[in-house]
């Protein structure tokens, strides 16, 4: 029983170090079902990133019920889908979410010069208290390893201004598959 709870702690502090949540834990609460599920409108990052550099990706969303807590983002890659990480929306509970979610482009494992430029997807949901979900929205992205100039002007629609959270970046360079050298592109 006491190795049981033990190892819940472990696994909860650990997503929280991942995620970079703001709380430790929120129980689930309030209504479910498809009439209180949120609505992610639009999601919107710069198409190509440089190895390092700050990341912004954009998120404007509603919820029926007013208690959007958190926003999912999940990454895939060729050879790979890495767990989804949640960020917690500062604040109480809310109706309605516009503004940015900020990370270091920097996967796990770093890049290393002469790698091939990373091409992935990443796909955002938004969740509310009581654990209902909105639709994914997904874009490609490319991770480059030199720098790239900032285009990230987002869409009209996107209050360009509102950082939302910051996150960490949770997607690895090594996937360990493929030939000797712990796969590839």
């Amino acid at each position: 029983m006491i190795r049981r709870g033990f190892r819940s702690v472990i696994v909860l502090a650990a997503l929280a170090l991942l995620g970079g949540c703001a709380e430790f834990y929120r129980p689930a609460e309030g209504p479910v079902g498809e009439a209180h599920r949120p609505r992610l409108e639009a999601a919107w990052a710069q198409a190509q990133i440089g190895y390092g550099a700050q990341w912004r990706i954009y998120v404007r969303a509603t919820d029926p019920d007013g208690d959007l807590d958190r926003v999912w983002i999940t990454f895939t890659r060729f050879g790979g889908t890495y767990p989804g990480t949640f960020v917690y929306l500062p604040g109480d509970p809310r109706r309605e979410v516009n503004g940015y979610i900020q990370m270091w482009a920097v996967p796990r494992g770093g890049m290393h010069f002469g790698q091939m430029d990373i091409h992935a997807t990443a796909e955002v949901r938004v969740e509310d208290r009581a654990g209902n979900m909105s639709a994914p929205r997904s874009f490609p992205f490319t991770l480059v390893l030199l720098r790239v100039p900032d285009k990230g002007e987002p869409p009209a629609g996107f209050a360009r201004e509102a950082r939302l959270a910051e996150m960490g970046m949770t997607m690895e360079i090594d996937l360990g598959a493929g030939d000797d050298k712990g796969g590839g592109n």
